[in-house]
């Protein structure tokens, strides 16, 4: 026996659907989108969009690894010296700073029997000498800030230890630097990013 054929015709498939099932070049596709999305296509990448991107790319972090341990014992104890030295003199630098500032806010501010231009002169000349000291003053209390987070490190057991990527700092570098808290690439990798930030 055979089987019954349906009377029924198979449904034509539309030109729409025909076309789907093809291939389509890029002439076809270009018609088949709007006037406006092809417009969009053809437009050059704005120039903003390409002044934004930083001329050097930044490079990878580096690939994590197991943090060293820090230095410790006898090769530890000169870089505390010198540490402990180093927070005697910047603690000494800001009593003397701090003394200096209090005789030139003590001095009288300008005589009013001298001309209007001599007293705007020494007013914007002690102005200046003060906020000169201010500034002084702000850097050397970073100064300590770093060498007494240095000497905790120290007594932590993480001294020696770069924070940026976990490996020994050169001893070398922390001759120079004794407070350092990178490593050489690290830092250099800092300053890359801040001056490319600028």
């Amino acid at each position: 026996m055979r089987a019954r054929r349906s009377s029924k015709k198979p449904a034509r498939a539309t030109p729409a659907a025909r076309a789907s099932r093809r291939p389509q070049t890029a002439a076809a596709r270009a018609r088949g989108r709007s006037k406006t999305a092809r417009a969009e296509a053809k437009r050059p990448v704005a120039r903003k969009a390409r002044a934004a991107s930083p001329a050097v790319p930044p490079e990878p972090a580096p690939k994590p690894i197991v943090r060293a341990r820090g230095l410790s014992g006898p090769r530890l104890e000169p870089y505390m010296r010198r540490l402990a030295d180093e927070r005697r003199r910047l603690r000494q630098e800001l009593a003397e700073m701090e003394q200096h500032q209090v005789k030139t806010e003590e001095k009288p501010v300008a005589d009013v029997s001298g001309s209007y231009d001599d007293d705007l002169v020494d007013v914007a000349t002690e102005t200046f000498e003060r906020e000169k000291g201010l500034a002084l003053e702000s850097s050397v209390q970073g100064m300590l800030q770093m060498v007494e987070d240095a000497l905790r490190r120290g007594r932590s057991g993480t001294y020696g230890v770069c924070d940026g990527c976990g490996r020994l700092i050169d001893a070398n570098r922390l001759r120079a630097i004794p407070y350092a808290r990178l490593c050489i690439k690290c830092k250099e990798r800092e300053e890359r990013l801040r001056s490319a930030a600028r």
